[in-house]
């Protein structure tokens, strides 16, 4: 019976030993790889979770690049829109000197001139507020969702249609301009309100992507990350486990041989 029990011992004690061979050799590839799933058949259930947090991840880092890229668009239409803005101003002071009782013909007719100028360059600028050959006063709608996370939400952060201006260089002249002034200045501001308020979209859009890249990412290192304190934990508790299983593995074994002595004597 003592000898049977020191086999059991014996085998059982051996057993235990070659499950923790294999726990050390997996905790230690952990640590060595950074990563929890080290071969096919550890943590199954992780892999599509992770797969799918890494193409969350992969599109959600190009929206949020979207995001920001519409920000600095609209903040060069912002900027834009300011010169068209000033050049409005400029010619409601124009019309005001024209209007004056001490401006001579001449003076006028360089009145004329820069009007001209002034609305050939409004007209300029209109036409060129593009950012990589969108323009921005059409619909410019950016995706700042993405699909793989339940819905891709869009914003427009176009500014809406630029006129250009009504006043004229005869109603400059005569200086009685100030009614379309108006007009091109209404025009204008509407123009500017738009274009902040989609600054402001784009920007909280910038930043909600931005947290909700960092959210999947803390995410995806729960699934996918070692937890080092806790797996080097683990691997100081299977090396002395493999210490103390050798240790009574020789004791299981020495049993059996001490009984052997003992018939034989």
């Amino acid at each position: 019976m003592a000898t049977l029990a020191a086999n059991g011992a014996y085998y059982r004690i051996q057993d235990h030993m070659t499950r923790n061979d294999e726990r050390l050799s997996k905790n230690m590839q952990r640590l060595s790889s950074g990563l929890k799933n080290v071969t096919a058949g550890s943590r199954a259930g992780d892999v599509a979770v992770t797969d799918t947090l890494r193409a969350g991840v992969s599109a959600l880092s190009y929206a949020m690049n979207d995001a920001k890229t519409s920000v600095a668009a609209l903040e060069m239409a912002v900027a834009d829109l300011s010169r068209l803005s000033a050049i409005i101003t400029r010619l409601y002071e124009m019309n005001h000197i024209a209007g004056g009782s001490f401006t001579t013909t001449d003076d006028k007719a360089m009145l004329g001139e820069e009007t001209t100028i002034l609305i050939a360059e409004f007209d300029k600028i209109k036409a060129n507020i593009k950012y990589k050959s969108n323009d921005l006063a059409g619909a410019v709608a950016v995706k700042v969702g993405t699909s793989i996370f339940g819905s891709a939400q869009t914003i427009d952060i176009g500014i809406g249609t630029i006129t250009s201006p009504t006043v004229s260089k005869a109603s400059m002249i005569a200086g009685n301009g100030a009614t379309a002034l108006t007009t091109d200045k209404l025009n204008v501001d509407k123009l500017r309100i738009d274009a902040a308020s989609n600054y402001n979209r784009a920007a909280w859009a910038a930043l909600h992507v931005t947290n909700q890249v960092a959210g999947a990412k803390m995410e995806l290192s729960f699934y996918q990350d070692v937890d080092f304190a806790a797996e080097t934990s683990e691997l100081a508790k299977h090396q002395i486990i493999a210490q103390a299983g050798t240790a009574m593995l020789a004791q299981a074994n020495s049993q059996g041989q001490g009984i052997l002595a003992l018939l034989q004597d």
